[in-house]
């Protein structure tokens, strides 16, 4: 099921590029007025909203095949326990941070970008690391797992604290460079994620 679903993600995506091609093709040939030539042609492109929106769709895809690609690798098939489980997490997660960020999120649009990306990528991190321990409380009571099932949750656990501390030195790097305190927040969470990967 997760390799079907892989597949038609691909597949969406593919089309979703396509899309975004013809759109951008078919618009930059389009003659404009007071167009002189040879403009900024991104500038020109992103000025349309379906191309934006084209865009953000095309994201969300290769995001979504880089999350079932991932999930395939590590954790092959999921048993349905846990998907209810990390899907229960993810959505309590999306709720609780996704209530809290419009009350402290100034609402413009650089700052909608910034912090949905944030919420996103520390939403896969939440969702790799809830597997991963729900996969080893399974394995711990299995007795016969074998050591690439280990192998290959402990390898996720890596993967997400690698990418965790990666996002932190990023966001240490952007906050010492904006002179706003609230993007310190940022920071809070992943700290959060690496201390109970490490656990």
């Amino acid at each position: 099921m997760a390799v079907n679903c892989l597949y038609v993600v691909a597949a969406s995506t593919a089309a979703s590029a396509a899309a975004l091609q013809w759109w951008a093709a078919s618009f930059l040939d389009a003659p404009r007025d007071g167009d002189v030539g040879g403009g900024d042609w991104l500038e020109t492109s992103l000025r349309s909203h379906v191309t934006v929106a084209l865009l953000a769709n095309l994201a969300a895809h290769v995001l979504l095949v880089l999350l079932l690609a991932l999930k395939t690798l590590f954790f092959v098939r999921l048993t349905s326990t846990e998907t209810r489980k990390v899907l229960e997490h993810i959505i309590n997660y999306v709720i609780y941070k996704g209530t809290f960020l419009p009350l402290v999120v100034p609402p413009n649009s650089q700052q909608i970008i910034l912090w949905s990306t944030w919420l996103v990528l520390l939403c896969s991190l939440k969702m790799f690391q809830s597997l991963a321990r729900e996969r080893l409380e399974c394995l711990n009571a299995s007795p016969s797992a074998t050591p690439l099932k280990y192998l290959r949750v402990y390898s996720a656990l890596l993967l997400v604290l690698s990418t965790d501390l990666l996002w932190m030195k990023l966001c240490v790097g952007f906050c010492s460079s904006c002179n706003s305190k609230l993007f310190w927040l940022m920071l809070f969470e992943p700290l959060s994620i690496a201390f109970e990967s490490l656990q």
